[in-house]
């Protein structure tokens, strides 16, 4: 790998955490401000709640980005599969085009030598 892919790999990774960062800093904040809105709490009592209302937003985002990255390759799938159809039918078209060129060719051939005879 040279070094603009190694940077461009290590800017993606960068970008990666960076998000996934800001997505846990927000679901912390929205888990304060839940906790934030139940009277009567002690303490302790809002912070596991604070805890267990940030884990599941954590979780909620992963299985959210995991469901976008299946759906991602799966188009990927579909669409490399059609490619792959048409560049198939496409040498299967030139290649029928190119055989009819060419027996067009040694027919104006044959034909312009018999004619000569």
């Amino acid at each position: 790998m040279d070094t603009s892919h190694e940077a461009a790999f290590g800017l993606h990774q960068i970008e990666g955490y960076l998000y996934r960062e800001a997505g846990r800093q927000e679901a912390h904040r929205r888990a304060r401000d839940f906790a934030r809105e139940l009277p009567g709490l002690t303490t302790d009592q809002r912070l596991v709640i604070e805890q267990a209302y940030a884990r599941e937003q954590e979780e909620d985002a992963r299985r959210v980005t995991r469901h976008i990255a299946e759906r991602i390759l799966e188009v990927e799938a579909r669409y490399a599969a059609r490619h792959r159809r048409l560049a198939r039918e496409t040498a299967t078209a030139m290649g029928v085009v190119v055989f009819g060129l060419i027996g067009l060719c040694v027919a104006v051939i044959l034909g312009t030598a018999a004619g000569a005879a």
